[in-house]
């Protein structure tokens, strides 16, 4: 009786209105984003249409959870920062479509809990782990909170590399560039707790990390923007 009653604290419930509402933004932006920027988006169909679905994605600019989130045919949760909450009608909009905000400059616990909650509740979420927007199109260290996030949820990851989002709006700048070369999102090879559930965290933080720095080079080298690091001749490439 107890195990059940926790259990139910656990759902969220979420209305047809809801899902109604949530399909309408979400088929809006993907005809504003193809317009104004062109978004192509490769391997969707690795992403599971049901279960606890957690999505690990470099960071290019602000463009990215809408690249991102488009292309999934199923709803999706995003981390967002607390302060873009700040502003009513902004706030209720992202809130709408089920951003969880994060306190970046405190230790965050509610945004965490909530993002474990809704995974527990075989939702999907979206996560950037290298914490903020990247400087110059790079992708930087991941942090490894997210891992325990999945582990603890026991969520399918799907890895997600971001290309050329940075071209069109980096960091620093107001506005974006309009009607440039196309954002590449790619979907990756989903990495289920039966596969990694054995490992340690660092060694799945590892792989997550490099599936999506080796999507990411596949996808730069395709668009004749890659520049071979000399560094990377050292790594093996499995």
């Amino acid at each position: 009786m107890g195990s059940e009653q926790s259990k139910n604290r656990k759902q969220r419930h979420v209305s047809w209105i809801h899902w109604i509402w949530y399909e309408i933004f979400r088929t809006s932006l993907w005809v504003m984003m193809q317009i104004c920027f062109r978004v192509w988006h490769y391997g969707r169909r690795n992403v599971p249409w049901k279960g606890a679905t957690l999505l690990v994605a470099n960071h290019q600019s602000f463009l990215d959870p809408v690249a991102v989130g488009i292309g999934v045919w199923r709803r999706m949760n995003y981390l967002a920062r607390k302060t873009l909450f700040k502003f009513k009608p902004f706030g209720w909009m992202i809130h709408s479509v089920d951003a969880i905000p994060l306190d970046q400059e405190g230790i965050g616990f509610a945004g965490i809990k909530e993002t474990l909650r809704r995974l527990k509740n075989e939702e999907a979420v979206l996560i950037f782990p290298e914490g903020s927007r990247c400087p110059d199109g790079k992708i930087e260290p991941f942090l490894e909170g997210y891992i325990t996030l999945a582990f603890r949820s026991k969520a399918t990851i799907v890895p997600v590399a971001v290309v050329g989002a940075f071209d069109v709006f980096p960091r620093g700048q107001k506005f974006p560039n309009f009607f440039k070369r196309p954002i590449c999102i790619e979907y990756g090879t989903p990495i289920r707790f039966e596969e990694y559930g054995s490992l340690s965290e660092q060694e799945v933080h590892q792989m997550v990390e490099q599936r999506i720095r080796t999507m990411f080079d596949a996808r730069m080298k395709k668009r004749g923007q890659f520049k071979e690091d000399p560094a990377a001749k050292t790594e093996d490439p499995s």
